[in-house]
């Protein structure tokens, strides 16, 4: 079983009100947590950044990326077979549905599976859930916030705590219908 666990950084919160995907991390893992590949790329969104004070990507630093349609059949091998796992990653299909949308072309079929979702039934304690506060509750160390890679990292990380500490349980570990 082949995970690709993903993170994008984005010019705004909502495809639907035509924010787009301004880079993506893809972190490749198996069932035992080890790292096959990973995937690091900007991506020229075709209108302004805006959100750099979340992500620090700016307007110069996209402009000459490739467009998301040009990375199709990188991402499509990256992607295809594989259970997209991420943190909130309702969140991140949102716009990778839209941006394969836009370019005409069916999103490789997935099986989602939600670390966030993981963490709100294990880690049900932590005041809060998100992908910081299970990283630092689980004592993983992080190489920049909102940073596609580093957050993809990061996920895969909670997401083989989740795969070790409660493979027992594989109905909570299904994945889930992530729309």
């Amino acid at each position: 079983m082949m995970f690709s666990v993903i993170d994008v950084e984005t010019t705004g919160l909502s495809p639907k009100s035509g924010d787009r995907v301004l880079e993506i991390g893809i972190v490749r893992m198996d069932q035992s947590g080890t790292i096959r590949e990973e995937l690091d790329t900007l991506v020229n969104p075709g209108r302004s950044v805006r959100a750099t004070k979340i992500h620090g990507i700016t307007d110069e630093m996209v402009a000459d990326a490739p467009s998301f349609r040009e990375i199709l059949p990188v991402l499509n091998e990256a992607l295809n077979g594989t259970i997209i796992a991420g943190h909130n990653a309702s969140f991140d299909l949102s716009f990778l549905r839209a941006e394969y949308q836009r370019a005409g072309t069916p999103m490789p079929s997935t099986k989602p599976l939600c670390t966030l979702v993981l963490a709100r039934k294990y880690l049900a304690a932590l005041p809060s859930r998100s992908l910081e506060s299970c990283r630092r509750h689980l004592g993983i160390s992080h190489d920049g916030a909102h940073n596609a890679l580093a957050d993809a990292r990061s996920a895969a990380l909670v997401l083989h705590f989740f795969l070790t500490h409660h493979h027992h349980n594989t109905e909570a570990l299904q994945p889930f219908r992530a729309e």
